[in-house]
This record gives structure tokens, sequence and C-alpha cells, in this order.
């Protein structure tokens, strides 16, 4: 596993290892940032297909995503640093990503929209409940006290 650093580093009792609940929720951070990524060189693939938005739309809707999936890379890696501020962002993400997930889990769906949607929100669910698990809460107090948020 990874090393991060506590306030018992100071006292020289060496590294720790990252508490399980940070590398699952870095994992899901960084997993839905590689699908942001993949959105987006899908949409750079049909960017001359004809449709209602014109070409200076898309080029702009491909470049937020790519901004979206490098935002998420670099919250991942802060989270994964014990940098407190990465909190918020992790939760703004993941209730967005449950809001986009809960109308495509209606029965009414095709399955693949279904499937689709418990993809989304199975994880955004799970990343919300490690991040504010106890074992998070230490992870990020600690490099709070050294003054590294």
């Amino acid at each position: 596993m990874t090393e991060s650093f506590d306030a018992e580093n100071r006292e020289g009792h060496g590294p720790r290892v990252r508490p399980a609940a940070v590398v699952v929720v870095v994992a899901i951070v960084l997993l839905e940032a590689l699908a942001v990524l993949g959105v987006a060189v899908a949409h750079a693939a049909q960017l001359g297909q004809p449709g209602p938005v014109g070409l200076p739309g898309r080029l702009f809707l491909l470049l937020v995503m790519l901004g979206a999936a490098a935002w998420q890379v670099w919250v991942g890696l802060s989270f994964a640093r014990g940098r407190a501020w990465t909190r918020a962002a992790i939760v703004v993400w993941q209730v967005f990503q449950i809001i986009l997930a809960v109308p495509m889990v209606n029965p009414g769906n095709s399955t693949t929209t279904t499937v689709f949607g418990w993809a989304l929100l199975v994880p955004a669910a799970v990343g919300i409940l490690l991040v504010f698990s106890g074992a998070t809460m230490r992870h990020l107090a600690a490099t709070e006290k050294l003054g590294r948020t």
C-alpha cells in the first residue's frame, strides 16, 4: 500500500499505511476521472458529425470534460495526500453523480440505461459514505495538524 505521513512522523515513528477507506475513495475518484476522459475521447471522435450544436459548442464541451477529468485526478491525488479541502470537492461530485444516476435506475428504462445508472449510483454512494468514515476523518485531520491542508 501507499504511505502517508501524520503527526507520528515528527516523533520519528516512520510512515504509516493509508486507511482502506482512503484507498477506496481515491480509487473511486480516479476511476470516475478515467470515465469522464473516456466520454471526452468518444465526444472528440464525433466532433465532425452533424448535430444540433455547432463546432464551437462541441469544442467547449470537450474542454469542459477534459477539465473535469483533470480536476478529478487532482482531487483524488490530493485526497490521498490528506488535503482536507478535497472532501468538499469529492462530495459535490458524488452528489452530482447521484442526481444524474437516480432517474436512470427507473424500472421503466431499458436494461442498459438501468445498469449504467446503478454503475453511477453505487460508487457515488460508497464514496460519500467513506469520505465521512472515521478512518478518513483521522487521515485528513493528521495532515491538518501538520499544517499541510
